[in-house]
C-alpha cells in the first residue's frame, strides 16, 4: 500500500518554531487530508536536536511514521575545500544519527554543487566519493539513504538521469532515490526519469511549478500533469511514499494526491 504523506518544509519556511511541527503531525484532520507519514526537515532552526528527537520517538511510539530531509542550505558534500567538506559530512552524518534514533523509513539526501570556474571534474568526484561515505555511513546505522534529483536550473549534480544511471553503473550499491517531481519537470525530464529509474525510487516528491523555476506550489496550482505522473506510477506498482512538498495548500493537496491514488 502506498504511504501518502507531507513535508514539514511550509511550517520550517514560514519560520514557526519546531514544535508547531509536533502539533501539526498530532492535529486532527478528515481522513482526505491526513498524512500518512510526515517528512522531517532537519535544517535551520528545526535542526534535530536529542531533546527533537525524542520528541519525534515520543511520535512513533504512538504510531506515527517519519522520514527525515537531510540539512541542505550550508552543506556542500563536493565542496574543494576540505574543511567546508568535512564540515558538511560531520553535520550529514549526525542527521543519519538522528534518523536512525527517530527510526525514519528514510533518510533525504541532496547532492554536491558543481564548482563555479574551477576544476569541475575534482568536484564530481569528491560528490561521489561523498555520496559513498554517506551510504555506508547510512548503512551501517541502519538507514535507507535516498539521493533526490535536483532543479537542473541550478549548481547542483544530479539533475538528470543519465547522471544517476552512470553513477549507479560505477557503483554497484543499493542505493535509493527521492524522485522529485517539480525539479525534472523543469527540465523536461519527469517521463525520462519515471521509465528509467523507478525501481530505484523510494520517495517520490510532490509539489507543482509552471515549469521555469522552483515555487513548490499546491498540486493543481502550476502545469504538472499529474493525473499523468500518478498513473504512471500505479502503473509501475510503485508503492513507495509518496511526499507533498507543497508550501501552500499543503493539506488539500495531500487530498487530492489521495484522490488520485485511490484506485491503486
Amino acid at each position: 500500500m502506498a504511504l501518502v504523506g507531507l513535508s514539514s518544509l511550509y511550517i520550517f519556511l514560514k519560520g514557526e518554531p519546531f514544535e508547531d511541527v509536533i502539533k501539526e503531525v498530532q492535529s486532527e484532520r478528515e481522513g482526505s487530508q491526513k498524512p500518512d507519514i510526515w517528512e522531517i526537515v532537519d535544517e535551520g532552526h528545526h535542526s534535530l536536536t536529542r531533546k527533537r528527537v525524542r520528541m519525534i520517538q515520543d511520535l512513533s511510539s504512538q504510531g506515527y511514521t517519519f522520514t527525515i530531509h537531510s540539512p541542505y542550505s550550508s552543506t556542500n558534500i563536493a565542496d574543494l575545500d576540505s574543511g567546508r567538506r568535512r564540515e558538511s559530512l560531520v553535520k550529514l552524518k549526525k542527521s543519519i544519527e538522528s534518523a536512525a534514533e527517530a527510526e525514519a523509513k528514510a533518510l533525504v539526501l541532496h547532492p554536491g554543487l558543481k564548482a563555479r570556474d574551477k576544476d569541475q571534474t575534482m568536484a564530481e568526484r569528491l560528490n561521489e566519493e561523498s555520496i559513498l561515505t554517506l551510504y555506508d555511513y547510512a548503512e551501517s546505522s541502519g538507514i535507507v539513504l535516498a539521493l533526490e534529483n535536483m532543479n537542473p536550473a541550478t549548481q547542483h549534480f544530479m539533475t538528470k538521469p543519465r547522471d544517476f544511471e552512470e553513477f549507479f553503473e560505477r557503483n554497484k550499491v543499493r542505493l535509493k532515490m527521492v524522485f522529485d517531481v517539480g525539479h525534472a519537470y523543469i527540465g523536461s525530464l519527469v517521463d525520462e526519469f519515471i521509465s528509467k529509474l523507478s525501481d530505484r525510487f523510494i520517495t517520490v516528491h510532490f509539489h507543482d511549478n509552471k515549469g521555469d523555476r522552483d515555487e513548490h506550489l499546491g498540486i493543481g496550482d502550476g502545469s504538472i500533469d499529474w493525473r499523468g505522473v500518478t498513473s504512471q506510477l500505479i502503473r509501475l506498482d510503485f508503492r513507495g511514499m509518496y511526499i507533498v512538498e507543497s508550501v501552500v495548500k499543503p493539506y488539500e493537496s495531500v487530498a487530492k494526491l489521495k484522490e488520485m491514488l485511490e484506485p491503486f
